[in-house]
């Protein structure tokens, strides 16, 4: 059963340690005192506290080893334990010197010194051991079992023959050795520094041995301190002389710490500074909202409060969704808030109560938001013109005198928003003023009501801005781009078609110069037989012989003429 518990608690305490990088791994777990001396006889207690470094936390689990030939366990105390519930009971085994736990609360809690156990020791032997920490886990209230922790502190205990003053004793104040000025009259009530607390007026949440200083005049020959809780008290035994003294770590509860100086007149005034200490968180408490936690009112009433016995309540902070914290002072709060105004959907709802110390306590609720009636866009401007001066127009309907919120957007950026109030019959209309750019848009609607409850978001269909069209034939179009590519076209197919048209001419005129060519000399050749016809039939005398030379003579320098000229033209 060990081993399962231990497997759980392992499991919640780190499924999510990796994922989870944004809560911070700073919690200590310490063990108070970290050093104690005791006699053979003397029984004593060590504290096993937690530091969650200001991040709330609502389980731990650990061992702890002791010397077992020194020490023994008498008992374990977890009355004042901030841990409620416990998936391992604190147990000890004084044969293996060994203390283990795995303990929470319901509640996240934080603080510098939450008390988890107390162990109860008795001496067994004399000599020096050590009480450590080993297999530690803390884990953050954040829902996801986070391990926060990082660094455990030990114990040194040391039991001596003989009994000792204080079982927590520290180290005696260093002597110092001078010989006194003369004084003129008794000394001035020491001004004191408190290392650990400061502020006299303050309450903290911190333990552990302090240290306290002061100037020493010359004429001082001799200190008197003292810490209870009596605020008026004035110590008369002279401690030696000395500037300063480590004070054993206090318990929870008001104290004063009282010093006084010595000179040869006598004794100074005592100075009582007070330390206030509260190491235990507010009470746990719940987060409930009115009506359940489930709403159309955008802005929940919740119900929360709780007190603090010692140092009392100082503020409430409420965190929504992981945003910075509202703070609400304690002071007059009567245990209602209204949340801010809240978008549909869920909303994680954290509530921290902080005490005076510093201690805190804290709670968390979903809440569930519902949302009112969408909008429905029935109408918009399908397409724009860049240069014209009328705007996008959209319109639609919801619920009667409400507010419907509209963006124009771009993917993601908004170029253009505005607000419009529906009718009575639940109508809107609007027309956007601002010029838009070429480009595909669309106009996103929420419906608002007088109590600020939103809609979930309609969209409209996409929107076209472009140039105004040159040309437009019906539900054809032609913008400057269009048309400076159509006369491209033209301009490239009237080139192609003169080209194609000079070449078609061109082969059929060069056609046509063969077939003339063929034809001339076919004429010629009919022509010179005609020419050796007439020859034949007329008689011959020296006037015909002269005629008929001259005849072919002329034709054949015809046919040579003719036959350059067509050679010539289809050059």
């Amino acid at each position: 059963m060990k081993d399962f518990h231990r497997a759980i608690f392992g499991f919640a305490a780190g499924a999510m340690f990796f994922a989870m990088a944004s809560v911070a791994s700073a919690a200590t777990l310490f063990l108070s005192p970290p050093t104690t001396a005791v006699g053979p006889s003397q029984k004593f207690s060590i504290d096993v506290k937690v530091d969650g470094a200001g991040v709330g936390f609502n389980a731990a689990q650990a061992t702890i080893r002791f010397p077992k030939d020194l020490l023994q366990v008498s008992s374990i105390d977890k009355t004042s334990s901030a841990f409620s519930f416990w998936l391992e009971d604190p147990v000890f085994s004084n044969d293996q010197g060994v203390i283990s736990f795995i303990g929470g609360s319901p509640f996240g809690v934080s603080g510098a010194a939450i008390q988890v156990l107390r162990v109860n020791f008795t001496p067994k032997g004399t000599g020096t051991g050590t009480v450590s920490v080993t297999d530690a886990a803390i884990t953050a209230s954040d829902g996801s079992g986070t391990n926060i922790l990082s660094t455990t502190t030990s114990a040194s205990i040391t039991v001596s023959p003989a009994n000792v003053a204080s079982a927590g004793a520290v180290t005696a104040p260093q002597q110092i050795t001078r010989t006194p000025t003369p004084a003129t009259g008794t000394p001035a009530a020491p001004s004191i520094n408190v290392s650990l607390y400061p502020d006299p007026t303050q309450w903290y949440d911190q333990v552990s041995p302090f240290s306290v200083s002061w100037s020493l005049p010359a004429d001082i020959s001799a200190v008197a301190t003292a810490i209870n809780k009596q605020p008026n008290f004035d110590p008369v035994t002279s401690e030696g002389l000395f500037d300063n003294k480590t004070f054993n770590a206090l318990s929870d509860g008001i104290w004063y710490l009282h010093v006084r100086f010595k000179n040869s007149f006598g004794w100074s005034t005592t100075v009582h500074s007070r330390i206030a200490i509260d190491t235990e968180p507010p009470l746990g408490f719940k987060i409930t909202m009115q009506g359940g936690d489930t709403t159309d009112d955008p802005a929940p009433v919740l119900q929360f409060k709780t007190d603090d016995a010692l140092s009392g309540m100082k503020e409430y902070d409420v965190m929504i969704d992981n945003h910075d914290p509202i703070v609400v002072p304690a002071k007059g709060f009567v245990g209602t808030f209204t949340l801010p105004l809240q978008a549909p959907g869920d909303h994680r709802v954290q509530v921290r109560t902080v005490d005076n110390a510093g201690n805190s306590v804290e709670d968390f609720i979903t809440l569930h938001i519902l949302p009112i009636a969408s909008p429905t866009i029935s109408f918009t401007t399908s397409q724009l013109f860049s240069d014209e001066p009328t705007g996008l127009t959209v319109q639609g309907s919801a619920l009667p005198n409400i507010e419907v919120i509209l963006n124009v957007h771009q993917a993601d950026a908004i170029m253009a928003s505005s607000t419009v109030e529906t009718d009575a019959q639940g109508n809107w209309r609007y027309t956007f003023s601002e010029p838009l750019h070429n480009g595909t848009y669309n106009v996103s609607a929420v419906s608002r009501d007088a109590r600020g409850a939103l809609s979930l978001t309609v969209e409209s269909p996409s929107v076209v801005v472009k140039n105004r069209p040159i040309l437009e034939i019906g539900s054809f179009q032609l913008g400057s781009g269009g048309a400076a590519v159509l006369l491209l076209i033209i301009l490239f197919g009237g080139f192609g078609s003169g080209v194609w048209f000079y070449r078609k001419r061109n082969a059929l005129f060069a056609q046509r110069l063969v077939a003339a060519s063929r034809d001339l000399s076919t004429v010629f050749d009919l022509i010179r037989k005609d020419v050796e016809r007439i020859d034949a039939s007329i008689p011959v005398n020296s006037e015909h012989e002269s005629v008929v030379k001259h005849l072919r003579e002329n034709v054949q320098k015809m046919e040579v003429l003719l036959k350059k000229e067509i050679e010539r033209i289809d050059k």
